[in-house]
């Protein structure tokens, strides 16, 4: 590998890492969990709006989580 196949790959990584990073800070700053928990406090249906509300959180997370390890695998597979 040449030094300037190198210098390449390091400012790709980078690029690919600060994508990786604003998409788990979305997902993160999405998880509104405080506000859920009040939003549906004197609601009948409350418990269940939650639960749903918050099982769609855990989706969201996992497919996100899944997305970003696949990236990862994808940055180590290239650093070889």
């Amino acid at each position: 590998m040449t030094k300037n196949d190198l210098i390449n790959q390091i400012v790709r990584l980078k690029i690919d890492l600060k994508y990786l990073k604003k998409d788990l800070q979305f997902r993160l700053d999405g998880n509104d969990i405080e506000g859920t928990k009040t939003k549906y406090n004197d609601d009948v249906n409350g418990f269940a709006k939650r639960a749903g509300t918050f099982e769609a959180y855990a989706t969201m997370d996992n497919q996100t989580f899944k997305s970003a390890i696949n990236d990862i695998e994808k940055m180590l597979t290239e650093l070889k």
